[in-house]
């Protein structure tokens, strides 16, 4: 049993409602931002976030009576992540954490089950223990990845497809530019909006769109991050189990 990434949404991350970072972010000088194409824009805005210290994140995906949401706090070597996965009525919780250079997860047979791929049985034994994963495991770039800044910055901000610059407008209360990214192949596609500071750092401000798979729902997308610079302070949970114990018991 390998964990699965948390929530892949393809490059989006959510609204970034830019909060408490440095001079750099808070700045209300013009970086002229603006005037560049939709690709170094984009390009600008992962560079900007990777200079930062910290943020926090909040993103959804929504499809129907199913969501999957997250809450974060990303560091430069430190992070955590509260993961909510609900279908109708039902709801299970994962938390992911990242710590002196391991990945942690804890959370309920039901988030265990939706978000690990355990099976029912194994989510039973393991619900409410915190496992632990060393970066030599396969599956620690896929928990630890979006919990450090530089990567985290890469998975988010990163926008694929064909990038278009957009108009300019306040977004969130900041003087921001669009960029639109869109992408479609044989069996899915994806249409996001990423709104990027025209003042101080080109800190991403929100990203919101759909994608959609060939024959299922169509995926509503959001995100917003906020409190640049913010001081973590995290540390890894006493008594974990290792990875090792419950692919063992997984078979």
């Amino acid at each position: 049993m390998r964990p699965r990434p948390t929530l892949v949404i393809l490059t989006a991350a959510i609204a970034f409602a830019a909060g408490c970072g440095g001079a750099s972010a808070g700045s209300n000088a013009s970086n002229g931002i603006q005037l560049k194409s939709g690709d170094k824009i984009v390009a600008a805005a992962v560079k900007a976030t990777k200079a930062q210290r910290s943020f926090h994140f909040v993103e959804s995906a929504r499809a129907g009576t199913s969501e999957v949401s997250i809450v974060a706090d990303v560091g430069t070597t430190t992070g955590e992540q509260h993961v909510t996965v609900s279908q109708g009525s039902k709801a299970g919780h994962l938390t992911v954490l990242l710590a002196g250079g391991a990945a942690y997860f804890e959370g309920d047979s039901l988030g265990l089950q939706g978000l690990t791929g355990m099976s029912a049985k194994v989510a039973a034994e393991f619900a409410g223990k915190w496992i632990s994963v060393p970066s030599s495991n396969a599956s620690f770039s896929s928990l630890a990845g979006s919990l450090a800044v530089k990567s985290a910055a890469t998975q988010l901000v990163q926008l694929s497809g064909t990038l278009t610059r957009g108009k300019t407008s306040t977004k969130l209360g900041h003087a921001a530019v669009a960029v639109k990214a869109s992408q479609t192949t044989k069996t899915a596609s994806l249409a996001l909006t990423m709104y990027v500071r025209t003042t101080g750092a080109a800190l991403p401000i929100s990203v919101e769109g759909t994608s959609k798979q060939t024959g299922s729902t169509a995926h509503t997308i959001s995100a917003s991050f906020s409190d640049w610079g913010e001081v973590l302070r995290l540390t890894a949970p006493s008594g974990s189990l290792p990875i090792a114990t419950v692919q063992a018991a997984a078979g």
